[in-house]
């Protein structure tokens, strides 16, 4: 199975093992960056996580 190009909140939340509310309240503290990619020039409405991001995150959770 390939690594995905980015993870949803979700994605994230099943990827790490942590809860989605976990996930959320790091993007909302800013510990956890997100883009909102844009399709067509219009803004995708649901935050796309980088794998780079979230593999620093749980770097830093793990502490």
């Amino acid at each position: 199975m390939t690594a995905p190009i980015s993870y949803t909140p979700k994605t994230a939340a099943e990827a790490t093992g942590y809860s989605e509310d976990t996930i959320k309240r790091a993007i909302r503290s800013g510990d956890l960056k997100t883009t909102r990619p844009r399709i067509e020039g219009r803004e995708v409405a649901k935050d796309s996580i980088d794998p780079a991001d979230l593999k620093a995150w749980l770097a830093g959770v793990a502490r």
